[in-house]
């Protein structure tokens, strides 16, 4: 038992439960401020500002371009056509000028207004092309924006390529492969920000080529680990984890207007990927990969189905909005869905919220807040800060394997918001890292940059599961996800001794070894169920 000062002086280092409840304190208070324009943006208070309606709704014509405005530059200036002529272009040259033009323009377009309040009509204005060459060339918009996107994948693929030919030593391979990453995103960021960000709001074909983005550059990270010497392989959920974590780094700064800071911030990004390689790694494949450990007893179970209070309007409208997002998509939401699911009436649903988007925010919030909640109520419980830790993602692990609808809106619906969505989920990953900042130890306390990485690297872990349809697989891997965060802070050595002996301490607890007065601690795969 710890003594009653050591417990104080814990509970005041161990912050994440008060971080959840603020999370939901954010949502109960409704703190979304409504502003005219077309994109969004966290404020340095942390509260989301929406903009519900596009700054401007002209079309884009000649002499009016979006960053050439004040030389008047046209699109013609810009993306110069190609017309067949006898001896010279070729109808074929023209078609892939055309296609070209129209690509660059999306870019442009997209870093303007965002995808969603991107135009045809504006994308045809701006590449100087008809609306009849556009569908002649692509089906779509959303074409025409994946094409986009495979152009500057394409090019900053072909020169992470080159920038590693010629060199034989690993690590100066993965330096290079990141260096050469951080420069062309500070290079060209609106080609950067269409694939790091504009994508999560372009349906599922787009996150479906993010997906394949990753695992390319999964396979140049694990390809350079592969050329080191001795036998200490980087596995490739860790490996999968570093790419996440890179590319939240430079998604944060480029939502922020900051991507010329990544270039300076390459060497301690190669360092925090670096600090994984490791042979006390292969010691965390002991540990049981059929179950996830046990509760410990100081933290109550969750109720199987512990989202939102039944008590008053708001909370049942609250609970109809995230069941109705998990069972159809947030594309179907409407308000006359929710009250029909509801039994009240739209005059009662508009005198809380102002429209479907600020109430599944407001849903997503109190859920997200909640399973925050719960992950620092049992981070509490561990015998030291990385056995906290490892709870802590335990907990958190359990939650969103046996929640189907915390899964689907937290990491699947939440991109159909667009950018509103896409700021709250980095807020979450914010409320994360800062939990882990004020509550480790003072002589081990982790760089902001650190913590942004790893955070970053265990949500794109969690959504890449939940995506593919393997949240129930979370809860084993408890053990890689907090070795990922604890390993840059504390070291590999201490991070899975840590995570091994807090392991054994739940286990002992689950087997009878902890009686009492609290009942008896199962197996959070007992009565697993998805609703």
């Amino acid at each position: 038992m710890l003594s009653e000062a050591r417990a104080r002086e814990r509970k005041a280092r161990w912050s994440w439960a008060r971080l959840g409840v603020s999370v939901c304190a954010v949502g109960q208070s409704q703190t979304h401020r409504l502003l005219p324009g077309g994109s969004n943006r966290l404020t340095s208070s942390g509260v989301v500002e929406r903009r519900l309606e596009r700054p401007s709704r002209r079309v884009l014509g000649p002499g009016a371009g979006i960053s050439n405005e004040a030389s008047g530059l046209g699109p013609a200036a810009r993306y110069p056509q190609l017309r067949p002529r006898p001896h010279g272009a070729t109808r074929g040259e023209v078609c892939s000028n055309q296609r070209a033009r129209l690509c660059a323009a999306m870019i442009e377009l997209v870093a303007a207004y965002g995808y969603g309040a991107s135009t045809v009509a504006d994308l045809c204005a701006l590449a100087g092309v008809s609306k009849r060459t556009l569908y002649e060339r692509f089906a779509g918009k959303q074409e025409c924006f994946l094409a986009a996107f495979e152009m500057v994948v394409s090019r900053a693929a072909r020169r992470i390529v080159a920038a590693q030919d010629g060199e034989r030593d690993w690590r100066a391979r993965l330096c290079l492969a990141f260096a050469t990453f951080a420069e062309e995103v500070a290079n060209d960021p609106r080609g950067a920000q269409l694939v790091l960000v504009e994508a999560f709001g372009a349906g599922p074909a787009a996150l479906e080529r993010m997906e394949r983005t990753n695992a390319l550059l999964e396979g140049i990270v694990s390809s350079s680990f592969d050329q080191a010497p001795g036998d200490l392989a980087v596995g490739p959920i860790v490996v999968k984890g570093i790419v996440a974590g890179v590319a939240r780094v430079a998604r944060v700064r480029l939502m922020d207007g900051r991507s010329h800071e990544l270039p300076r911030l390459a060497g301690e990004l190669s360092e925090w990927m670096l600090s994984y390689r490791s042979s006390a790694a292969a010691r965390l494949d002991g540990l049981p990969r059929g179950m996830a450990p046990a509760r410990p007893a100081a933290v109550a179970p969750a109720p199987e189905r512990q989202d939102l209070p039944r008590a008053d309007d708001r909370a049942r409208i609250l609970r109809a909005t995230a069941e109705l997002v998990a069972e159809q998509g947030y594309g179907q939401l409407s308000v006359e869905r929710i009250v029909a699911g509801t039994g009240m009436s739209a005059r009662i649903f508009f005198g809380l919220f102002d429209g479907v988007e600020q109430c599944f925010l407001t849903a997503l919030e109190l859920l997200s807040g909640q399973a925050l909640e719960l992950a620092g109520r049992a981070g509490f419980a561990g015998e030291d800060w990385p056995g906290g830790v490892y709870r802590a993602v335990v907990a958190l692990m359990d939650r969103i394997a046996r929640d189907a609808v915390f899964q689907r809106v937290a990491f699947v619906e939440v991109f159909a918001l667009g950018p509103s969505g896409l700021h709250l989920r980095e807020r979450l990953m914010a409320s994360c890292a800062a939990g882990l900042r004020e509550s480790a130890p003072s002589e081990c306390l982790p760089s902001e940059l650190v913590l942004e990485a790893s955070v970053g690297a265990v949500w794109g872990i969690v959504h890449h599961h939940v995506a593919c349809g393997r949240a129930r697989q979370l809860p084993a891997l408890a053990g890689q996800l907090a070795y990922v965060l604890l390993t840059p802070i504390v070291g590999a050595d201490a991070a899975v001794q840590g995570i091994l002996d807090e392991h054994a301490r739940l286990f002992a607890v689950s087997r009878g070894g902890g009686g009492g007065g609290g009942g008896q601690v199962s197996s959070p795969m007992v009565g697993h169920t998805t609703r």
